[in-house]
């Protein structure tokens, strides 16, 4: 599947749970977990990281709804496991290189340059890079993974800094 059919597939059940067709968000949720199971059995590690963007993102908009109702709180807690099933099929993906971290005009490169001259908070990230909270957000675990970069806790942030030279 792509990204595309991700999307309007998490669209289609946010859609059934809000008019309450829940015989078709089950079909829905059904096809979805299916969809996470093959992507973590076959390693499609791209496919993967979009289906895990389109599970929060219909979460979020699923429990942002007044909607308390026993349908509806079973049906939010179906795309909880999922989500949890596609994070910790995430989570144990191998390290990216140090290569393909360092390379010009990638995100975690970004992170790095701004890092070489000293710990940085994620807002102060976001500031000295330009990019994303989302964006920092989701370079900070490749680059701790790959031993670049540590972080520790300081007050209500979490503070970074680089542990090697890249590249």
């Amino acid at each position: 599947m792509s990204e595309e059919a991700y999307r309007a597939l998490a669209d289609d059940i946010r859609d059934a749970v809000a008019a309450g067709r829940w015989d078709e968000a089950d079909a829905d949720l059904d096809t979805l977990a299916e969809e996470a199971a093959l992507c973590l059995v076959q390693d499609r590690a791209t496919d993967l990281a979009a289906l895990a963007r389109e599970v929060a993102r219909c979460h979020t908009a699923l429990a942002l709804r007044e909607d308390r109702s026993p349908e509806a709180m079973h049906r939010l807690g179906q795309l909880r496991a999922i989500a949890a099933l596609v994070a910790a099929g995430r989570a144990n993906r191998p390290a990216r290189r140090e290569d393909a971290l360092t390379r010009d005009g990638t995100p975690t490169a970004a992170v790095l340059r701004a890092l070489e001259d000293g710990a940085k908070s994620g807002p102060a990230l976001v500031e000295a890079t330009g990019l994303s909270h989302d964006a920092v957000a989701r370079a900070l675990p490749e680059l701790r993974a790959a031993g670049l970069v540590r972080s520790w806790p300081a007050g209500r942030l979490v503070m970074n800094e680089r542990t090697g030279e890249a590249g």
